[in-house]
């Protein structure tokens, strides 16, 4: 009777087309991924397949919302289910997911899936706190770019995380959940062949058809090994991009639907084919408790999210409200942070001007109405307060009196120190009248790259009470300007709004420039002990070492970035140049093969590889280096003082 019983219910689970367990979950995120740049979604001449596939398959949510457009933030709401108010990992960099918060992983984990995650950016480094609950958590990204502001955003190519997380799915067993992390149409747009040349015109598209191919080909290979059926897919976004919209050219500043409605698309075990959910709204909150009912899983303690299963069976759930928020304008720039509910008709920002906007009438969020509609504006005002109150408010960023005392010994830090600001408490400047004065921001950014800082610093000097990124910004332009106690004044600020190492590491260069190597040391020791895998402080403690003859320790400095999970080029060239000069030429070839060759074109990398090969009796190799690097940089004084000195030298070159 028994087993009739459970033969009935069997076929009744295959009737209701639920045929099989969920036996493995693979979960891929898109960064910077709008939905309207979707075929399913919409758009046209969208080269998405493979997304266009999943949603043919499975389930298509028509309306899901990010909660914040910062990647950190937005992917441990995906992973714990509850918003950043209640997570705490609320910017990039910042912070890191609370230790008390479960995860999804974890509770996969629990249930005996292995697990796995292979991450393409930095900001998902295992040290924000994303890896807990995860066997494996590749985050191994290779060599960072380098910008005018230094090292760049560190990242690898969907085809490298695609290739390592195939690599893992090779030994992986049955029953595994991975989550697989895709950057490229995050900012810089530039795909690589053929999408280059078929996006010529919209690079931002072609970064999304690249990632889309590279998905085809993890889910094929998920598929070859596993079989078709037993896999859940998820695939989603952390957030959209604005591409000019409300003044915004990238993401970060804003909270419109740009930015915050990403594409959702479910498909395998449990889920009907081809179902378009238009109602509720989905939210990514939702995505952990929806994963862990597929499975048969409890859900999550105090998860903000729902399982959307019942709107996939095609029933009208009561209606859902999202959270939506940015810290990064307070954070970044010290404006006012910006707090919101998006729901199936309205989106509500609490601003120091608070915006209402009807989403069905107004897609484009053009006509604000909170001054024509103030019960509603009071009304969504309230679900604000709920949601941000409901938090355990994070630690304030001002330094903290300890600290303060450290940097005072130091002689960092003036009496006439920042205010505390709270995290997160609306008000100061409004970022929708901020964020036109940022053209002179992207200016100076772009000229500091083309090694023109006083043309940068000029751009900088109209700006007052700025965040810790263009504090950052200024002192570098003001240092590399010679103007020293502006840029020491710009990193104090700098530090006093966020204590953190690259503030630290700006005070070591410009105490350097003052002739003071005492006060550099400790600045950049005291960096490395906010954060001991600090390439820049690392390599900058192993340049003070060699400047002053100590060439075994430098050396050893140099190799020990070498090994960080986030390594810097600088340590790769510098090593290459004492390999030069102890005439180890194999061995400095080598180091330099792993460098971009833009890299060691660059000014101070170029000039420096020059005098090593010099000092090895290599006058022709060095003048072929500062005339490629002049090339990239033709304005560069050092370069160019360099190219003089040596067009007296002969052209034969020493050892071989």
């Amino acid at each position: 009777m028994h087993g009739t019983v459970l033969a009935t219910l069997a076929m009744a689970a295959l009737a209701c087309g639920r045929p099989e367990a969920v036996e493995r979950v693979v979960l891929v995120t898109i960064d910077t991924l709008r939905a309207d740049r979707v075929g399913c979604y919409g758009a046209t001449g969208a080269a998405t397949p493979t997304l266009d596939g999943l949603a043919a398959r499975g389930v298509r949510f028509e309306t899901a919302i990010s909660p914040a457009p910062i990647t950190l933030t937005s992917h441990a709401t995906l992973l714990t289910g509850r918003d950043p108010p209640r997570h705490g990992a609320r910017h990039n960099g910042q912070f890191e997911l609370r230790a008390d918060v479960p995860t999804l992983a974890e509770a996969l984990h629990s249930a005996g899936f292995a697990t796995a995650a292979v991450v393409s950016a930095f900001v998902l480094d295992a040290r924000f706190g994303l890896a807990r609950g995860f066997d494996v958590y590749d985050d191994r990204l290779g060599l960072a770019t380098s910008t005018g502001m230094g090292v760049g955003v560190e990242s690898r190519s969907a085809e490298r995380s695609v290739d390592a997380a195939l690599a893992w799915l090779d030994g992986a067993p049955e029953r595994f959940f991975l989550w697989l992390h895709l950057y490229d149409p995050h900012a810089d747009h530039a795909p690589p062949e053929p999408w280059a040349t078929r996006f010529a015109d919209r690079p931002y598209d072609g970064e999304i058809a690249f990632a889309d191919a590279e998905l085809g080909r993890l889910l094929a290979g998920v598929a070859a090994r596993f079989g078709e059926r037993g896999t859940l897919v998820i695939a989603t976004s952390d957030h959209g991009e604005s591409l000019g919209e409300h003044g915004e050219r990238t993401h970060a500043l804003t909270v419109y639907d740009a930015t915050q409605r990403v594409p959702l698309l479910l498909a395998g075990p449990g889920l009907p084919r081809g179902r378009v959910v238009t109602a509720p709204l989905a939210r990514l909150a939702d995505v952990a408790p929806t994963v862990l009912a597929l499975a048969g899983l409890p859900p999550l303690d105090a998860s903000d999210g729902e399982n959307l299963l019942p709107a996939t069976d095609g029933r009208n759930p009561a209606p859902r409200v999202a959270w939506v928020e940015t810290l990064a304008t307070q954070l970044d720039f010290g404006w006012s942070p910006l707090l919101g509910v998006r729901t199936a008709t309205h989106k509500y920002v609490r601003a120091p001007r608070p915006e209402l906007y009807d989403v069905v009438a107004d897609p484009g969020e053009l006509v604000n109405r909170a001054a024509d509609e103030p019960e509603r504006v009071a009304e969504l005002d309230a679900l604000v307060t709920a949601r941000d109150g409901a938090a355990t408010r994070a630690a304030e960023r001002a330094v903290s009196p300890e600290e303060r005392a450290r940097l005072a010994a130091l002689g960092y830090v003036e009496s006439a120190a920042l205010p505390a600001t709270r995290l997160g408490v609306v008000g100061g400047p409004d970022p929708k009248d901020e964020l036109p004065k940022l053209r002179p921001v992207f200016e100076a950014m772009a000229l500091l790259a083309r090694d023109r800082p006083r043309e940068a610093l000029v751009r900088l000097t109209a700006f007052d009470g700025l965040g810790f990124d263009l504090e950052l910004l200024r002192a570098r332009a003001a240092l590399d300007s010679g103007e020293l106690t502006l840029a020491r004044r710009s990193a104090e600020r700098a530090f006093a709004l966020s204590p953190r190492a690259p503030a630290l590491v700006l005070l070591g260069e410009v105490a350097v420039a003052e002739d003071d190597r005492e006060r550099a040391r400790a600045a950049l020791e005291r960096a490395l002990a906010l954060d001991p895998e600090h390439a820049p402080a690392r390599v900058a403690l192993a340049r003070l070492d060699e400047e002053a003859g100590r060439r075994d320790t430098a050396r050893r400095g140099y190799e020990a970035v070498r090994g960080f999970a986030v390594p810097d080029p600088e340590a790769f060239w510098r090593l290459a140049a004492l390999d030069l000069e102890e005439g180890r030429f194999d061995s400095a070839r080598a180091v330099l093969a792993a460098l971009p060759q833009a890299e060691v074109r660059r000014p101070e990398a170029a000039a420096r590889l020059a005098r090593a090969e010099l000092a090895a009796g290599r006058a022709a190799l060095a003048r072929t280096r500062v005339e490629g690097a002049l090339r990239s940089h033709p304005q560069n004084e050092e370069l160019r003082s360099l190219a003089a000195e040596l067009v007296a030298r002969p052209r034969s070159d020493g050892p071989p």
